[in-house]
């Protein structure tokens, strides 16, 4: 088989951007951990080094199985089979996840944003942040994005905070418009 179909060729060339796309990632971790090491506001810091790690980690993961569906693929197309119509899954390989898309307004997203770099947040905070006269538009808000599953709510004492956990709403595609 001296001469590779159209296909492989493009395949190859798919599993060599994914590799470089990985191999840029690491080396932009390492980086973030070299700059985050002399910050002066350290736990803001850490808190965005922990959201890009976990990222980072499910980027990964996906760029992992994508990788590996490749490889089968090539392995099949050089044993001469013919691709299949139909996706087929190897075993031992990692299913793909389907994910929920959620679509979000800029006033959403902005508090979703604010609350992943504060780590939690109250009607209050919220109400300063979108300089709203009440906290009743604020806690609307934030109820709204509690009940479609994008944030987590706890009770403090008399105040009830937001938070946005990553690792909680892995098969969660948010899409927000541009800012």
């Amino acid at each position: 088989m001296g001469q590779k179909k159209p296909i492989e060729k493009e395949l190859l060339k798919i599993k060599e951007e994914i590799q470089k796309i990985a191999d840029a990632r690491a080396h932009d971790m390492e980086q973030l951990k070299e700059k985050s090491k002399g910050e002066e506001n350290s736990s803001n810091m850490l808190l965005l080094l922990r959201y890009v790690m976990d990222e980072n980690k499910k980027t990964t993961m996906l760029l992992k199985n994508i990788s590996d569906n490749i490889s089968a693929l090539t392995a099949d197309a050089e044993q001469g089979q013919e691709m299949p119509a139909e996706p087929t899954y190897v075993p031992g390989i990692q299913q793909p996840v389907k994910y929920e898309e959620i679509p979000l307004s800029g006033l959403d997203s902005k508090i979703i944003e604010y609350i992943q770099v504060k780590g939690m947040a109250c009607a209050d905070d919220i109400k300063a942040l979108m300089s709203y006269k009440g906290r009743n538009a604020a806690s609307s808000r934030l109820n709204g994005l509690y009940k479609r599953g994008i944030l987590q709510r706890y009770q403090l004492g008399h105040k009830v905070y937001y938070k946005y956990d990553a690792g909680k709403t892995t098969t969660t595609l948010i899409i927000s418009p541009p800012h």
